[in-house]
C-alpha cells in the first residue's frame, strides 16, 4: 500500500510539472481515475466505520430484544405440545367415558420410569392435587396397566400388572370362568400373565378375552386385562391356569388414564374389604 501511494505520488508530481505535455496529459488520463477509486474507498471505509461506532448499542439491544421473542415462543411451543398432548389423552380416552359414564377419569402421562425394575414400574406427572388415591386402578384405552401404589401431591407411583405384587380378579369372557390373574418373576421375564385357579374341567383356550371381574371392589368390571395363549397345568395343585398376553405393553405405555371413582369401588365381597386391596377374599394380595 506503501509502494502504492508513493508511486502515485510520483506520477501526481510528475503530471504537475509536465504541463500540457502529451506526456502530462497520459499520466494524468492514467492517474486520475485511480485517485477517484482510492478516494471512494476511503470514504466508504470510513463510513462503514462510523456506521459500526454508531449502532454498536443499538445491535446489543435488538439482540437482547431478539432473546426475549425466542424465550417467548419456546414457552408457546411447550404450551402447545402439553395442550396437543392433553387433547390426544382426552380423544382417547373419550370412548372409555362415554361407556362408563361412572367413571371419573384423570388423565396422565408416564414422565419416568426405572430401566432395572423388571416389572415396568413407572411415575406419571398426577398426584393428590388431582384427586388421585393409592390402590386407584390404572388403564389405558386398551386395557388394564396396574395401580396407584404411592403418591405425593404432583406424582404417583404406578405398579404395573406385570409386579408379583398385582393380583386382580378377573374373567374369562367368553366361558365366565373365573380366577385371578398374578404374576412372578419368571412370567414377567416372558411379559406374560398367570390366570389361575382354573377347574380342571375348564373349557378356557387360546385367544379368549380375560376381563376384571369387579369383585374386590379395586377394579371396575370389564375392564380388558388381554388374551389367553395357552392353558398349562399349575406346578403347586391340580388346578389349571392360563398364561395371558396382556392387552397393554406397560413397559412402553406413555398415556393413561387413573380411575379415581367409579360405581361400586371399594364394594368388596365376603372379608375382602377387611384383607389386603384387589381381589376377592380367597385371593388375597394387591390390587
Amino acid at each position: 500500500m506503501v509502494a502504492v501511494v508513493f508511486a502515485m505520488l510520483c506520477l501526481m508530481l510528475y503530471t504537475a510539472g509536465a504541463g500540457d505535455s502529451a506526456t502530462g496529459k497520459l499520466f494524468g488520463f492514467i492517474t486520475i481515475p485511480m485517485q477517484r477509486i482510492s478516494t471512494i474507498v476511503a470514504n466508504n471505509a470510513a463510513v462503514s466505520a462510523e456506521s459500526a461506532a454508531r449502532s454498536k448499542e443499538e445491535l446489543e439491544a435488538e439482540n437482547r430484544s431478539l432473546r426475549r421473542q425466542v424465550d417467548e415462543l419456546n414457552k408457546k411451543l411447550v404450551n402447545y405440545y402439553s395442550a396437543q398432548q392433553e387433547n390426544a389423552q382426552l380423544r382417547k380416552f373419550l370412548e372409555l367415558k362415554n361407556n362408563n359414564q361412572d367413571f371419573k377419569p384423570v388423565a396422565a402421562a408416564v414422565i419416568g420410569r426405572d430401566p432395572n425394575d423388571l416389572f415396568g414400574q413407572f411415575t406419571i406427572d398426577q398426584g393428590s392435587q388431582a384427586g388421585i388415591s393409592v390402590n386407584d386402578p390404572v388403564v389405558t384405552e386398551a386395557g388394564v396397566v396396574g395401580w396407584v401404589s404411592s403418591l405425593n401431591s404432583s406424582y404417583s407411583k404406578v405398579t404395573t400388572i406385570l409386579s408379583p405384587e398385582t393380583k386382580i380378579s378377573a374373567m374369562d369372557r367368553v366361558n365366565r370362568e373365573t380366577g385371578v390373574v398374578g404374576c412372578d418373576i419368571r412370567a414377567a421375564d416372558r411379559s406374560l400373565l398367570h390366570l389361575n385357579y382354573l377347574s380342571a374341567g375348564t373349557s378356557a383356550k387360546a385367544g379368549d378375552l380375560v376381563v376384571t371381574s369387579g369383585i374386590g371392589g379395586l377394579y371396575p368390571r370389564n375392564l380388558i386385562i388381554g388374551t389367553v395363549k395357552d392353558v398349562k397345568n399349575s406346578s403347586y395343585d391340580v388346578s389349571l391356569y392360563a398364561e395371558v398376553k396382556p392387552a397393554v405393553d406397560v413397559k412402553s405405555v406413555r398415556d393413561v388414564l387413573v380411575i379415581t371413582a367409579f360405581q361400586g369401588q371399594g364394594q368388596a365381597l365376603g372379608t375382602a374389604s377387611s384383607g389386603t386391596p384387589g381381589t376377592a377374599s380367597s385371593a388375597g394380595g394387591t390390587p
